[in-house]
């Protein structure tokens, strides 16, 4: 299979077991018994020249709901994870200020020591290659020497690590209105050959997640990843509300695309364990189903052990790469890949778009 994700090596006497309880053996099938085939590198748009429109920078999936725990970081980065281990290349933005995808990806705030950060992109301080970092996960304990051997890099995979300070993002943009293109800029002076940039953002909206969703198109893709919950499904609402106001406000505008669009949508921690938790999921599901039906992904199965990408900093296709939830984000990124481009050729093999995969 290509892009066969490495498995977690541990030095610590100490260490957790890599297979959760309810995990199941990996295969090349769905639920649905169809075959699964990672290497779409036959498929045209699977391609790391692909540029939509014939645009300089790549595809942007951008994460994004209002609220904390939503589950953004895991999609974001378990999706990156998956499709740069399939050998196509992405750039994971954490433009949280409370770092999590950053940490995820291998840094903290005293391996960021020294270096920049995506608040020094918005203030126009240096470049998309002098910020972004080779993304990487923890093996070690960091009892050696050396704290750059407790950590394996993932290859084809960049972060721009979060700061502290993009809690401030919003207000800086405010006093200063040019930093309101700081996101298009470096779109205009991108020359890498990445297929996605993987955004992941607060758990609000303001001035600074306007100024980066401004720049998506319609083949770019505003990817909320809730839990299922009822009150989780209920902030989609104010989202799409969000999304409308950013296009209305850029509406004509020649300077920029202004096309933020809701084209899929993630529901995790399905079919859990316990009954209180059953109920829950249950109405949040059939919430979602009765009206996001045509934006949902594969489901994200839920997965006690999830937690444990942020105590560990490991990505979980790496840290379970067997659970029943990375098995599931291998199916949504496939599903990412396919479905937007059907048809796009115009030819008669290709499927409507809508119909089954």
């Amino acid at each position: 299979m290509a892009g066969e994700l490495p498995r977690l090596k541990r030095i610590s006497a100490k260490s957790k077991p890599e297979v959760a309880p309810e995990e199941i053996l990996y295969t090349d099938t769905d639920r649905s018994g169809d075959t699964l085939d990672p290497d779409l590198s036959s498929w045209w748009w699977y391609d790391s020249g692909f540029r939509p429109k014939g645009r300089n920078w790549p595809l942007i999936w951008a994460y994004i709901i209002e609220g904390g725990g939503s589950t953004k970081t895991t999609s974001a980065t378990s999706m990156a994870v998956i499709a740069a281990l399939d050998g196509y290349p992405g750039v994971v933005f954490d433009l949280d200020s409370n770092m999590s995808a950053t940490t995820v990806l291998g840094y903290d705030e005293t391996a960021l020591k020294g270096k920049k950060t995506a608040i020094d992109l918005l203030y126009g301080r240096a470049t998309l290659d002098e910020v972004a970092l080779p993304a990487r996960y923890r093996v070690g304990d960091g009892d050696g020497d050396d704290p750059e051997e407790d950590f394996e890099p993932i290859e084809n995979l960049r972060v721009v690590p979060g700061s502290p300070a993009m809690a401030d993002a919003d207000r800086a943009i405010a006093e200063d209105a040019d930093r309101n293109d700081w996101f298009a800029e470096i779109l205009h002076s991108y020359k890498g050959d990445e297929a996605v940039f993987y955004l992941d953002f607060p758990a609000s909206y303001g001035r600074m997640p306007s100024s980066v969703l401004r720049m998506l198109d319609e083949e770019d893709s505003v990817i909320p990843s809730i839990k299922a919950d009822p009150k989780a499904v209920k902030l989609v609402k104010r989202l799409t509300d969000e999304l409308e106001r950013v296009r209305d406000k850029n509406r004509g505008s020649r300077s920029v695309p202004g096309r933020p669009t809701l084209k899929r949508l993630i529901l995790t921690g399905t079919q859990p364990l316990t009954w209180p938790e059953q109920v829950a999921a249950r109405r949040g599901t059939a919430a979602a189903e009765a009206m996001y039906s045509s934006v949902l992904l594969p489901y994200i199965r839920y997965s006690a052990d999830a937690e444990k990408i942020y105590e560990d900093a490991v990505p979980l296709p790496i840290l379970l790469p067997n659970s029943v939830a990375s098995v599931d984000y291998r199916e949504v990124t496939r599903c990412m890949w396919i479905v937007p481009y059907l048809n796009e050729c115009g030819c008669d093999y290709c499927p409507e778009p809508g119909a089954p995969v």
